[in-house]
């Protein structure tokens, strides 16, 4: 089995800043998320756990594995999408024109595409999705997005479900 678990809460979630791969702590609320994320995962069997190298992934991984003592593995893979230029704006500063020209040509801001977030995250995944292994992997919800549309074999532009800060989904039984 496989599970997923978006990072807790930072900072930048609240104030709807655009974090990309910015390495913003979990603030307190996001900490009691990954304490009560790791009291609902204490009794799941997890023999490894893989995460994003950002610092709030790694916290949030780090508090979860309490309950099970094993190795955690960061993996650049995981990181969020590279916002490029827009990294630490607020999202209500964007003009429509601004997203626009940036979704038509991210590179151009210094960003990833959708479809480079999706090739290095399935990448990754492809390397792990025939493990004998209980696998929990955290990190955010770019990635979680990419990684629920490979499973669930969708194309880059469908539109998937979204995950809260903390919580648990089951990315593959």
């Amino acid at each position: 089995m496989i599970l997923f678990v978006r990072h807790g809460q930072t900072n930048c979630n609240v104030q709807k800043i655009l974090q990309g791969q910015l390495d913003e702590a979990l603030n307190s609320k996001g900490i009691e998320q990954s304490e009560e994320t790791a009291e609902k995962l204490k009794s799941e069997k997890i023999d490894v756990i893989y995460c994003s190298p950002l610092i709030r992934a790694r916290l949030t991984a780090d508090i979860i594995n309490k309950y099970h003592d094993v190795e955690i593995i960061e993996d650049e893979r995981l990181l969020e999408q590279n916002a490029g230029d827009a990294t630490g704006r607020q999202e209500y500063t964007i003009t429509k024109e601004e997203f626009d020209d940036f979704m038509a040509d991210p590179h151009k801001y210094n960003a990833e595409s959708f479809q480079d977030l999706y090739d290095r995250n399935i990448d990754f995944f492809k390397e792990i999705e025939n493990s004998d292994k209980n696998i929990l992997i955290v990190s955010h919800s770019g990635v979680w997005k990419m990684l629920y549309r490979y499973v669930h074999g969708l194309s880059i532009d469908d539109k998937v479900e979204s995950i809260g800060n903390g919580e648990v989904k089951i990315l593959k039984n």
